[in-house]
């Protein structure tokens, strides 16, 4: 199942926790990091989306 916006952010900043605290290694830092970029690029996406739409409806289309 994917994650919503709000999930994924709160994701973000577990991982962002984690890494900050410094104790994993390098491989489990990297897996994190690379999940890190999938879940931002998600969220991207996702806001692009919504801009686009805001858009739209701005305009009255």
């Amino acid at each position: 199942m994917e994650q919503n916006y709000e999930e994924s952010i709160k994701r973000l900043e577990e991982i962002t926790a984690l890494l900050e605290e410094g104790k994993l290694s390098i491989d489990e830092s990297l897996n994190l990091f690379s999940e890190a970029t999938e879940i931002l690029s998600k969220c991207t996406k996702y806001l692009d989306s919504a801009e686009q739409k805001i858009s739209s409806l701005i305009k009255g289309e």
